[in-house]
């Protein structure tokens, strides 16, 4: 088969993975991942064999183990997983729920779960964007494979990717798409979106052992990983985007591994081509997806990835502020008409103005406070908008949510 065939098998089985990802019009299920740091009372790291106990404590009260490259690594559960970052964030992933209120009743019973364990230990969980008392340098990655790969591979393509992997915590939340049209609209709303996430989720106290006095110290690092496969995707506000183009680009990029089976091997500057053949596998599609971290990145539904880690009722009134939005055509379109001309010149600029003025900042022509308040009104009178009040309230005073001491996690 030539290598014009084996491109365009590959693409088809990519837009085919995303176009079997399409919902029924109105099945609208948010799921959502949170990052946490755990530390002794001291502020010490947890290491692996620490949270690797802690985890089992946890598979106790129901799960099924996760082993990876040998390693204990977590275990799911039929509501939820429980799985580790880089550098042993503590990570719970919420698979797909009737709504955000859903999401949080699951989520507040894990730390209701998790609290006395910590306890017993002598433990905190932190929930904000870094790490909360050390430096990245001074965080081990976990024996992981593919982390170590990650990690040789970020040392040349930018200059954060140690601190990204080993010091940076997240909310992420997935929203579905109906149709190619549909994730058109939705994809590019959330990439416009993204630096008003950062702005109003920034919850940053903390940066390399030290306090913070930065806005939006997550996104500044992810803008400085790795331009191939970070940020926001170059054909975003193209007339022919769509599930072709998205596939045609990250197949185009090196990857970073690849993994055949359980065996996990460094890509060696390989793309997909080079590294599969035409006859892609599911296994294989969701693999090659994850090599990518961009803003808002696409599997089989729309992953937003602006936000950082924060304290239960931010993470409601975030939940609230995406579901009511991305559950609106009217406000989706609103959006779009607002921001009708935007590119992805301008999305890098509005997220860079963020992390220098924070609500001072300029974003496509207007002042960055208004428009988060401008945001916050397109969805007050949905159902659920009293989650919002915290988010309503910092952007209000125009503070953070470490301006307005309002960081502390659970556990805390």
């Amino acid at each position: 088969m030539s290598i014009e065939e084996t491109q365009m098998h590959q693409k088809e089985a990519l837009v085919q993975y995303f176009r079997a990802g399409c919902k029924p019009d109105g099945a609208f299920f948010p799921g959502m991942e949170v990052e946490h740091f755990i530390t002794h009372a001291d502020g010490t790291p947890l290491d692996f064999a620490g949270v690797q106990s802690l985890m089992q404590a946890m598979q106790q009260k129901g799960g099924q183990p996760i082993w990876i490259d040998g390693l204990y690594m977590g275990y799911n559960r039929s509501a939820y997983g429980i799985s580790l970052e880089p550098a042993c964030q503590l990570e719970i992933s919420i698979m797909p729920q009737r709504s955000a209120g859903a999401l949080m009743e699951i989520y507040n019973a894990f730390v209701a779960m998790l609290t006395p364990l910590l306890a017993a230990r002598g433990l905190r969980l932190w929930a904000m964007g870094y790490h909360p008392t050390r430096r990245a340098a001074e965080l081990p990655l976990i024996p992981k494979k593919r982390y170590g790969s990650m990690d040789r591979h970020f040392q040349k393509s930018g200059h954060h990717g140690m601190k990204m992997m080993r010091a940076t915590a997240s909310t992420q939340v997935s929203v579905d798409y109906f149709s190619e049209a549909d994730f058109i609209k939705k994809y590019r709303a959330a990439n416009l979106l993204t630096p008003l996430f950062a702005l109003l989720t920034d919850n940053t106290p903390f940066y390399e052992g030290a306090e913070n006095h930065a806005y939006s110290r997550r996104t500044e690092i992810w803008m400085d990983v790795d331009a191939a496969r970070c940020g926001v995707v170059p054909t975003l506000m193209d007339q022919d985007f769509g599930f072709a183009a998205y596939a045609a680009y990250i197949l185009q990029q090196p990857l970073i591994v690849v993994k055949h089976g359980e065996e996990t091997q460094d890509a060696g500057g390989q793309n997909a081509l080079q590294a599969y053949g035409p006859l892609l596998q599911k296994a294989d599609i969701e693999h090659i997806l994850s090599m990518f971290f961009f803003d808002a990145r696409l599997k089989n539904y729309i992953e937003l990835r602006g936000a950082d880690s924060m304290p239960p009722r931010y993470i409601a009134a975030y939940l609230q502020l995406v579901t009511a939005f991305f559950g609106s055509a009217d406000a989706i379109d609103a959006l779009l008409g607002r921001y009708a001309g935007a590119t992805v010149a301008d999305i890098t600029a509005a997220k860079v103005a963020i992390c220098k003025a924070g609500y001072a900042a300029t974003i496509y022509g207007r002042p960055a406070a208004g428009e988060a308040l401008w945001l916050l009104g397109l969805v007050a009178g949905m159902p659920g908008s009293e989650a919002l009040t915290p988010l309503q309230a910092l952007a209000a005073a125009q503070k953070t949510l470490w301006q307005a001491g309002h960081h502390n996690a659970p556990g805390a």
